[in-house]
């Protein structure tokens, strides 16, 4: 089954140190998508489907293609199929986007509208977004970095944050000036009152599922 191998070589690679966390998501992703059919049976339209997705065109079409060529290299050399279902023809992406960087002035508007989000009981969440804003906006960090964050990360004493398993798995010294540590300061005051756990290796946001999910629903 294409599940099956999909477990093969996400063990194998695994084995040989890689993290393979969001590259193991897509392949669970394929093998739900193609269902329980052996792997021989996958064809060329199913696999352009998964490819194509339902959106329009974007960079996700090659990191999918990369994935799926990896997982195909293996399951052709443990003979597993005997050719790859993979287009030979890889399509002309649109041009990567520009980076934006907000103004102070559209910043502020930003965190002024942490006020009005929709919060339920728990009061504390504009104020956990506030700061999380301006962490993003400080250090430049990624979002999955800063939600990664936990209490012994961060350093107000020597106003520096340990950024650890970044994109490439390496670790990095983030330096931050006294307002945003004076702000981080504020946040870890606000979560101390709160039923959140306190050892060192707690998440400083809470948990980073759980942010995700809050962000990408508005509340």
């Amino acid at each position: 089954m294409v599940t099956d191998v999909i477990d093969a070589y996400l063990t194998r690679q695994r084995s040989l140190g890689m993290r393979f966390e969001s590259a193991g998501e897509l392949l669970h992703r394929f093998g739900r998508g193609m269902g329980e059919r052996p792997i021989q049976e996958v064809t060329a339209d199913a696999m352009l489907d998964f490819l194509n997705g339902n959106r329009a065109l974007t960079a996700t079409w090659m990191l999918k293609h990369r994935v799926l060529t990896g997982l195909y290299r293996f399951a052709v050399s443990r003979g597993y199929v005997d050719s790859s279902p993979l287009p030979t023809t890889l399509p002309k992406l649109p041009p990567q986007q520009t980076p934006y960087v907000y103004s102070t002035e559209e910043l502020r508007r930003l965190l002024d509208a942490t006020a009005i989000l929709r919060t339920g009981h728990s009061r504390h969440v504009p104020a956990m977004y506030r700061t999380l804003l301006l962490l993003l906006y400080g250090t430049g960090m990624r979002i999955g970095e800063a939600l990664r964050l936990t209490l012994q990360d961060v350093d107000l004493a020597e106003r520096v944050i340990t950024v650890r398993c970044t994109k490439f798995f390496k670790t990095r010294l983030v330096p931050i000036g006294p307002k945003l540590a004076g702000e981080l300061a504020a946040h870890l005051e606000r979560r101390s009152l709160l039923p959140m756990p306190r050892d060192k290796a707690a998440p400083l946001f809470g948990k980073p599922e759980d942010t995700c999910k809050r962000l990408s629903q508005g509340r």
